[in-house]
C-alpha cells in the first residue's frame, strides 16, 4: 500500500478508538463489536452495569452497558508518534467498500465488481476484520454506512482514483498509446526520413512523444549502448556485438563539385575520378568516411583530406568556394543548395549507403518503440532522388542483420 494509504489508515483507526466506538454505545445501539470475530480465550465484551440507564449528571452519557473491547487500545505515545500497526488492504477490498457504498446493494455491487455477492460479502467481512470496526449497518431492507464507513471513504477514496488514474496511464503505455520514443539518428535522416515518419504514426499514436538526438554514426552507437535511446537510424557498416540492424534505405553516392569543376560535363563517375583530387571530408567515424575511405582503400586511390568537416552546411560552404570536391549519398545532399554546385552519381561498386534502424538485440524494447520499430519497417515512403526502399525479396538482403550474421556475410 502507498504511504498516503498507510497514513489515512492509521488516523482511521485513532478515530474509531476514540470516538466511533464510544458514540455508537452511548446511543444504546448495538456494539460495533458484535459483529467482529472474538480472539481465541476471549469473551466478546465486559458488561459493566453503573446504573439505571439515562443521562449522567455532568450531561455525558453513561446509559446501558458500558462495552469495554477486547481489542488491545494502543499506547497513546503509539498513536501519536504514527507506530500503531496499519491493515494490509489491496486495491480490490478498497474498491468493494465503495462500491457497495455507492450502490447501497449487494447484488448490484457484486455485478459490478463481476463477483458474487456470496464472495463480496466475505470480502467486506475481511476488511471489517482487519479494520476491526464495521463499516456498514446490515438490516433486511436496507444498508447504510457507519460513521466509520464514511470516514474509511473519505480516506481512502482520493487514494483509489489516484490509482486508477496511473493505472489508466501505464494501461495506455502497454498498448504503445503512450510513452516517450528516444531516437539517435544520422543529420541526414532527421531532416529527410523521419519528420514524415513521425507524422504518420503520430495520427494512430497521438499522445506518442519523441525525443531526438543527431549525431554522427559512432554517436548513435554510443547513445545505444549507454541505454540513452532505444532506437537508432544509422547506416549499415561494422555492426557492434549485440546489436541488431533493419535495412530501409538504399542511397546512391554522388561526386560533388563547384559547376565550374570538369564534372559539370560528366552524367556519372566512378571511384577512379577521384584520384589526385582533394576531397572535403567528412570527419573519422560517420559513416560516409567509413565508406569513402574504404572504397579509395580498396582502387587504390590518390586523394587529398585538406578538409575534415562535421555538418552539412560546413560542407556545402567549402564546395561553394571552389577548394575541393566531396563524395555524399543522396540523403546528404537534401539539404543543399546545387544552383551553383553539379551532383554527379557515381557508377561503381560500394557506390552505396544502405541506412535503417539499430537497437540492441538483448533488449526489450518499450512497447511504443516496438511499435514505431514495425511502423518503420512496413511504411512506404516517397523516395527522393538517389533513394530506394530496401525490402526483402527485391534485394536479396534478410530484414534485419544482426553482428554475427554480418561477420559470416563479410
Amino acid at each position: 500500500m502507498s504511504e498516503e494509504l498507510n497514513t489515512r489508515l492509521m488516523a482511521l483507526q485513532v478515530l474509531i478508538n476514540h470516538r466511533v466506538l464510544s458514540s455508537r454505545a452511548c446511543r444504546g445501539r448495538q456494539p460495533l463489536l458484535s459483529a467482529i470475530p472474538v480472539s481465541r480465550g476471549m469473551s466478546r465484551e465486559t458488561v459493566k452495569r453503573s446504573g439505571p440507564a439515562g443521562q449522567a449528571d455532568n450531561g455525558s452519557c453513561a446509559a446501558g452497558p458500558q462495552v469495554q473491547s477486547w481489542l488491545p487500545r494502543p499506547p497513546e505515545h503509539a498513536a501519536r508518534d504514527g507506530a500503531m500497526p496499519v491493515p494490509d488492504l489491496t486495491l480490490q477490498q478498497l474498491r468493494a467498500v465503495r462500491t457497495l457504498a455507492a450502490s447501497g446493494s449487494f447484488t448490484k455491487a457484486a455485478a459490478a465488481e463481476h463477483i458474487s455477492p456470496s464472495v463480496l460479502s466475505r470480502r467486506i467481512k475481511e476488511v471489517e476484520r482487519l479494520l476491526r470496526v464495521r463499516l456498514f449497518d446490515r438490516t433486511t431492507r436496507q444498508l447504510d454506512l457507519t460513521a466509520a464507513g464514511h470516514a474509511f471513504l473519505l480516506m481512502t477514496g482520493a487514494v483509489l482514483d489516484d490509482m486508477d488514474m496511473r493505472l489508466g496511464r501505464f494501461m495506455s503505455y502497454v498498448a504503445a498509446q503512450s510513452g516517450t520514443i528516444a531516437v539517435a539518428t544520422l543529420p541526414s535522416l532527421a531532416a529527410a526520413v523521419l519528420p514524415g515518419m513521425m507524422r504518420g504514426f503520430l495520427l494512430d499514436h497521438p499522445e506518442v512523444e519523441f525525443e531526438i538526438i543527431d549525431g554522427a554514426a559512432d554517436d548513435v552507437v554510443e547513445r545505444l549502448g549507454g541505454g540513452t535511446v532505444e532506437l537508432g537510424l544509422t547506416a549499415h557498416g561494422d555492426l557492434p556485438d549485440g546489436f541488431c540492424f533493419t535495412p530501409l534505405l538504399r542511397e546512391q553516392f554522388y561526386g560533388v563539385a563547384h559547376h565550374s569543376h570538369p564534372w559539370s560535363a560528366r552524367n556519372s563517375l566512378s571511384w577512379a575520378d577521384f584520384d589526385g583530387e582533394t576531397v572535403v571530408a567528412t570527419r573519422p567515424g560517420t559513416s560516409v568516411r567509413a565508406i569513402t575511405d574504404a572504397a579509395f582503400s580498396k582502387h587504390s586511390i590518390s586523394v587529398s583530406h585538406h578538409f575534415n568537416a562535421c555538418s552539412a552546411a560546413t560542407i556545402h560552404g567549402l564546395l561553394r568556394a571552389g577548394v575541393g570536391v566531396a563524395a555524399l549519398p543522396a540523403l546528404k545532399l537534401q539539404g543543399f543548395g546545387l544552383d551553383d554546385l553539379v551532383a554527379v552519381p557515381v557508377d561503381s561498386p560500394g557506390a552505396t549507403r544502405v541506412t535503417g534502424v539499430m537497437y540492441r538485440c538483448s533488449q526489450d524494447l518499450s512497447p511504443v518503440a516496438a511499435r514505431f520499430l514495425d511502423f518503420l519497417h512496413a511504411t512506404e515512403i516517397d523516395p527522393p532522388r538517389g533513394v530506394s526502399r530496401v525490402h526483402e525479396g527485391h534485394t536479396g538482403v534478410p530484414d534485419t542483420w544482426s553482428h554475427a550474421e554480418v561477420q559470416l556475410a563479410e
